[in-house]
């Protein structure tokens, strides 16, 4: 378990098949999602049973300390444990929590996961340009510009661009020190 303020990050469970099938089901979710989902209950399962054995790729799921409740999912994937790189990706699934920092709060947890425990170097991610919610989650956490693809045949035109972000592990190291004297300041 990866804990922190309002989340905190476990491993997802089988029960938590069904939530992630509707969120997988949900139009307004997956607007900017650019891969295949599984969309029926056994390709849940067999997704499900193939993240268990996968090496290149980590999940998690966030869940609610107040009450448990799994509210999204977050994850590594293209792993190159040689190079010390990784994707990023996460998703609040449960739309009455968007908004509150939730996701910040997870992304920052978790990378301090990918540089304590995992050592590794590097976190790049990939957004398209017009979720402007993601990018900011992803600013706060101590993402940095690098990029843009475009005129891409996977990226559908109402989506613009896609932007591509990372964070080094020295940057993120940085920033822990620095949120820790933020909270530091506010605790006092």
């Amino acid at each position: 378990m990866i804990e922190g303020e309002r989340v905190y990050l476990a491993e997802l469970r089988e029960e938590d098949l069904p939530k992630i099938l509707s969120w997988n089901l949900d139009e307004e979710l997956n607007q900017y999602i650019d891969s295949d989902l599984p969309t029926s209950p056994e390709e849940c399962r067999k997704w499900y049973q193939a993240l268990q054995s996968d090496r290149y790729a980590q999940s998690f799921g966030i869940y609610l300390y107040e009450t448990n409740e799994l509210i999204g999912e977050i994850e590594l994937i293209n792993i190159t444990w040689r190079n010390g790189h990784a994707e990023l990706r996460i998703r609040i699934g449960e739309k009455q929590y968007w908004n509150q920092g939730l996701g910040t709060e997870a992304v920052r947890i978790f990378l301090g996961y990918v540089y304590h425990q995992l050592k590794l170097e590097r976190v790049y991610l990939r957004v398209y340009e017009t979720n402007k919610r993601a990018i900011r989650c992803y600013r706060k956490a101590g993402f940095k510009f690098e990029g843009k693809l475009t005129k891409s045949r996977h990226v559908p035109r109402d989506q613009g661009s896609i932007i591509l972000m990372r964070i080094l592990r020295k940057e993120y190291l940085r920033k822990e020190k620095q949120w820790r004297r933020e909270l530091g300041a506010q605790v006092s």
